[in-house]
């Protein structure tokens, strides 16, 4: 009877030992689900709550289509109005604050880096529009408070007295100086709330597939998709290993995640870095 008792225990010591372990192991299937979710967290910038800041655009004077404007806007706490400072605010892609800028035709984008001046909570960069029009600006930054990324909208100015209306053009392909761009999705269409994978490609003059992508920002490229609402706005970076250092190259594919918040048309930009120029590159889908 003793041995039985003894015997009964250890199978119970056994049992309890196996019960608290088992929990550590992963299957195959929760490391590639796991794996898959880093990868889309770290390609596509969404919010996950309200702004907690709100943007300013300090008086402009008169603002005209092709002369640069020095602009300010001010960045202040939702919560008790307090200036926002560099200090509260994370990094990301190796700067502070990313400014969107976009004309209500969508074919004016321009990406901008304000610098902070001698007033706090008050921030400058130089701006010249391409277009007439209205124009918007996304402030986009990660509060250190939250850690969650904000886009701020806010309107910019009205240059000329011409209004502009969406440009609607379909176009996945494209050609910016001596090298081609096509845009091409894993989905036969893109609908709304679901996730698609984008990949654009870029060869060369010859059709040779273009390897010399250089860093910008961290990466080998930023992508911006703004709805035809004048409102939507995603920012998101290709897939994979980025950048290092300065003489790391990328190309020819870009790859990313793209799950449009709204129907209707996106203008998808491009942005890249090729001799030490910026390039900039438009698209057009529809989302069902």
């Amino acid at each position: 009877m003793k041995k039985n008792t003894n015997l009964l225990n250890t199978v119970g010591l056994i049992l309890s030992f196996l019960a608290f372990s088992s929990p550590i192991y992963a299957t195959e299937n929760d490391k590639e689900q796991s794996a898959s979710e880093m990868k889309m967290d770290h390609s596509a910038h969404k919010e996950s709550q309200g702004p907690t800041i709100k943007v300013d655009v300090l008086p402009l004077k008169d603002i005209k289509k092709g002369e640069a404007q020095s602009i300010k806007i001010k960045l202040t706490s939702l919560k008790d109005d307090k200036a926002i400072l560099l200090s509260d605010l994370k990094e990301a892609h190796t700067k502070k604050i990313h400014v969107l800028i976009f004309d209500a035709s969508l074919t004016d984008y321009q990406h901008v880096h304000p610098e902070p001046t001698k007033e706090e909570g008050i921030y400058q960069f130089d701006w010249e529009p391409k277009k007439e029009g209205t124009y918007r600006l996304w402030v986009d930054v990660v509060p250190l408070k939250t850690g969650q990324e904000e886009y701020i909208r806010a309107d910019l100015a009205n240059v000329g007295k011409d209004s502009n209306s969406v440009d609607k053009t379909l176009n996945l392909n494209g050609k910016v100086g001596d090298n081609w761009y096509t845009l091409a999705f894993d989905a036969e269409s893109l609908k709304k709330g679901q996730a698609a994978m984008g990949t654009i490609k870029v060869v060369d003059a010859q059709g040779h597939d273009f390897k010399a992508l250089e860093p910008i920002m961290g990466a080998y490229a930023h992508i911006v998709a703004v709805n035809e609402d004048f409102e939507t706005i995603a920012h998101v970076h290709p897939m994979g290993d980025e950048p290092s250092k300065e003489d790391d190259r990328g190309g020819p594919l870009l790859k990313f995640h793209f799950e449009p918040e709204k129907s209707g048309y996106y203008k998808i930009w491009l942005q890249a870095q090729i001799g030490g120029k910026d390039v900039y590159v438009p698209f057009g889908v529809n989302v069902e």
